[in-house]
């Protein structure tokens, strides 16, 4: 036998983009990589009680910082394009999306963003943020 048989690799590939998450991320500012930020202002839009909640428990946020990490989400996903509906009907498709965005006046500096199978849930934005964390030198 010559390697690993095809069921086997299918299997390795399953396990390991499994653990994986689905989301988007793009640094726009590469510095950001490996600068501090040192302080980010919290903005909600919409307003969503458990997204500034859970995040005010991860981070000492400051009200007065030019740098502002954005939350914005969506839940109820409705696509009405019939040439999706195959898409809607066979696949995981999203019920509610999470973006988080760390900008500095109109300059994007970092994006995040997942779709969702389900309502957003503290985990997902505990997940959202510490993949920020691992990104972005915040501490």
């Amino acid at each position: 036998m010559r390697g690993l048989s095809e069921t086997t690799v299918l299997l390795l590939l399953l396990f390991f983009s499994g653990c994986e998450d689905n989301a988007m991320v793009k640094i726009y500012d590469e510095r950001m990589s490996t600068e501090r930020i040192a302080c980010m202002r919290l903005v909600v839009f919409p307003p969503d009680e458990l997204a500034e909640q859970t995040l005010r428990e991860l981070y000492t946020f400051d009200e007065t910082c030019e740098t502002r990490l954005e939350v914005s989400t969506k839940d109820g996903i409705v696509c009405n394009s019939t040439h999706n509906i195959e898409k809607k009907v066979l696949s995981d498709f999203p019920n509610s999306y999470l973006r988080l965005r760390i900008t500095n006046g109109s300059r994007r500096l970092y994006s995040y963003y997942i779709d969702l199978p389900d309502t957003m849930s503290e985990k997902d934005l505990k997940d959202g943020f510490t993949r920020i964390e691992r990104d972005l030198r915040l501490f």
